[in-house]
């Protein structure tokens, strides 16, 4: 994977990676989103088939991910799984022991519903660095309405700290000649809101439409794009 992208926001350096993370080097800290695992798990239980590879090559990119880091506190932004657990879950905590000088933290997310019991995994509603809020669901955001977020209601509510999040899976949608389309995962930073795209691979990307700085994801780099 080529290098990370820098880009500050709130005063923080962050370095962006093509797999979605974003690296705080002044933090120390590993910031992740919307893994969902065991969502093929999941899908299967149901009856509906998912190949096991979803769920393999999750887990080889999140190793690949924490260990580039592998002393720095992990924090995962929301839905690091996907409903209840399963198999595909627990293995979870196999890759947690391999990095026994780095802490995870989890912000809980909507699909955070069946929380494991691990004193390995602190679990949190929000955290905050520097002036900088985690959360996992932007303030405001209403996916029926197709509102990402509400930039009043997180001015009133936080008038003096950016935010970062996930839950949106951001995304954007490139239009070429004729009819041609691309469609790409993204980061997003607004004026007072950051937002990591979904890391799992089982989870696509909504193209947003708000005003902002957008860094695509695209063949294994990060493109500065508008």
């Amino acid at each position: 994977m080529p290098g990370a992208v820098p880009h500050t926001f709130g005063g923080i350096e962050f370095h962006l990676y093509a797999d979605g993370t974003a690296f705080a080097p002044a933090l120390r800290t590993l910031f992740i989103a919307d893994v969902h695992l065991g969502k093929s798990g999941h899908f299967r239980t149901f009856g509906i088939p998912t190949p096991k590879g979803i769920h393999d090559h999750a887990m080889a990119s999140l190793h690949k991910a924490i260990g580039r880091h592998s002393q720095a506190k992990v924090v995962f932004l929301g839905d690091l799984f996907h409903n209840l657990q399963n198999k595909e879950t627990a293995d979870l905590r196999s890759l947690i022991a391999t990095y026994p000088d780095s802490d995870f933290h989890l912000i809980i997310g909507n699909h955070d519903i069946d929380l494991p019991d691990w004193q390995e995994l602190q679990i949190h509603s929000s955290m905050e660095f520097n002036g900088l809020v985690c959360l996992h669901e932007p303030p405001g955001s209403n996916f029926n309405a197709n509102i990402s977020f509400d930039a009043s209601l997180i001015a009133d509510r936080y008038p003096d700290n950016y935010l970062l999040c996930g839950h949106i899976h951001p995304g954007v949608m490139l239009r070429g000649k004729g009819r041609g389309r691309l469609r790409m995962k993204a980061f997003y930073f607004g004026e007072q809101i950051g937002i990591l795209p979904a890391f799992g691979p089982f989870t696509g990307a909504h193209a947003l439409q708000e005003q902002g700085q957008y860094f695509g994801i695209a063949e294994g780099q990060v493109l500065s794009l508008f």
